[in-house]
């Protein structure tokens, strides 16, 4: 039998050299967050097309759990609660306080700003769906939804000056959107 050779690593990696791979994939652990998170998104969608709702909203709040910097499960969760919430006033507002803490989380979101515009909208909340849906155009300026729900709801809130200023800031966009319709209709061209 041969005798071994001594082993010429440093002294701290030969003492410890199970706990520093173990704090490399730690830290490797903690800014792989961000895909578990969007996996577990992705998940959740895929439960939800299977139409199987308990499941899928498990993986959304798993999704916001893992990390709740990213909007995709925000906006699961939300858009999963928000399907009942014409139906049901307790689904509203967990609706509503999904979206509303996850665009507080994620302030750069044209759609959890989108949504949550929609959602207070459903619910006849036209002044605050104004102020999201301009923060939505703030986000996307050529969006042709929200220009139009900030239009119908500044035009339900009593604002018709406000909700023709939308509309024709989408038809200098869109000149053959159908607001042109409505413009004509309740302005008179």
């Amino acid at each position: 039998m041969r005798p071994q050779a001594a082993d010429a690593r440093p002294y701290i990696i030969r003492m410890y050299d199970r706990w520093i791979i173990l704090a490399i994939i730690l830290v490797l652990a903690w800014f792989a967050r961000p895909f578990y998170a969007f996996a577990l998104y992705y998940r959740g969608v895929s439960f939800e097309r299977m139409l199987v709702m308990v499941t899928a909203e498990h993986y959304y709040k798993k999704s916001i759990f893992v990390y709740d910097r990213i909007p995709e499960g925000w906006q699961g969760l939300g858009e999963l609660y928000y399907m009942g919430a014409p139906a049901n006033r307790a689904l509203y507002e967990k609706a509503r306080s999904t979206f509303e803490r996850g665009l507080a989380l994620n302030p750069h979101s044209y759609w959890l700003a989108f949504d949550l515009g929609r959602t207070y909208f459903l619910g006849k909340e036209y002044g605050r769906a104004v102020a999201t849906f301009e923060k939505a155009v703030q986000l996307s300026p050529t969006s042709r939804a929200a220009l139009d729900y900030a239009a119908w709801s500044a035009f339900r809130d009593g604002n018709r000056t406000l909700a023709l200023q939308y509309w024709r800031r989408l038809l200098s966009m869109y000149p053959n959107d159908p607001a042109r319709d409505i413009v004509q209709r309740y302005y008179g061209g």
